[in-house]
């Protein structure tokens, strides 16, 4: 039920009426992120910092941006790339193949870039 209610709000930001689909949800220690799928075919990015609640308004919206799947095996991952003016936000599943190992129970990551510069990353929990 609350997958419901989280795709109903998220989709009221861009248009009133339509439904966007869930991607991938990201809860990291600083905040919390989910990608969609619009019924445009467009992904959008949503974020709000902790500890506002998904019902408040988000502190970062972007309409556009790709979904890119790399890999073979458990090498595999899908990440999705948005961004707003110099500012790149990148939200993917683990990469298993790297030597950056995730933490127990991580299911993602995301990273900022500003400039093409990587500024920072957080592990997404569930």
């Amino acid at each position: 039920m609350l997958k419901y209610l989280i795709v109903f709000i998220i989709g009221s930001f861009v248009f009133s009426t339509a439904v966007a689909s869930e991607k991938f949800a990201c809860k990291t220690s600083k905040h919390t992120v989910i990608v969609s799928l619009l019924p445009s075919g467009d992904y959008q990015y949503t974020a709000w910092n902790k500890p506002k609640s998904i019902a408040e308004k988000p502190d970062v919206l972007i309409v556009g941006g790709e979904e890119i799947t790399e890999g073979t095996g458990v090498c595999r991952y899908t990440r999705w790339e948005c961004n707003s003016g110099n500012v790149q936000y990148i939200v993917s599943t683990p990469i298993t193949c790297t030597e950056a190992i995730p933490p127990p129970n991580a299911i993602g990551q995301l990273s900022v870039f500003i400039n093409g510069e990587h500024r920072k990353s957080w592990w997404c929990f569930e």
